[in-house]
This record gives C-alpha cells, structure tokens and sequence, in this order.
C-alpha cells in the first residue's frame, strides 16, 4: 500500500496535525505510531487528518479506534468514522 503522512504543526495553538494520504494498511502503522510520538513530544494536542485517505485495511481502523484517546481525528469519512466506531465499541 502506498501512502504519506504529512506534519502540520500549529504553534500558537500548541498542536500539530498529520495529514495521512493513500491506502492505509497494517505496514504504515508503525509509521504512524513514530510520527504521533514524535508529536506527542512537542504538542499538546495531536490531530489526524484523514480527508486523503482512499483505502483502509482492517488493522489500521482497529488501530485509529484504539488510538482515539491519544489523537482527534479530523475530516474522516462517514462510513470510516462509522468503522472506527464499531472498532472502540468491540473493545
């Protein structure tokens, strides 16, 4: 799967956000973990933008349900968000 996640910090608001863009699957989570730590370091607040995001394999929704309380997901699709929201509710 090909994708790419950007870095967005916002200073004066102490947050940061990252932009994913592609398919998603299990081999970008560890990635993703490494740049939301990253964030984590430096902000506040950690914001994952998911309005480029065109495939989503099962473990990274399961990822993005369990990660939810860390981060705030932004611009996710309907039906993602959806998934997501069934992932937290198995838990």
């Amino acid at each position: 799967m090909h994708y790419k996640i950007t870095t967005q910090p916002h200073p004066s608001q102490h947050s940061v956000t990252l932009l994913l863009n592609g398919n998603f699957g299990e081999d970008a989570i560890p990635e993703l973990e490494e740049s939301i730590l990253r964030a984590k370091r430096s902000h506040e607040r950690i914001y994952l933008d998911l309005s480029e995001v065109t495939l989503v394999d099962r473990k990274t929704v399961e990822y993005f349900s369990k990660a939810g309380c860390d981060v705030t997901l932004v611009n996710c699709p309907i039906y993602l968000r959806r998934w997501i929201t069934k992932g937290s509710d198995a838990s």
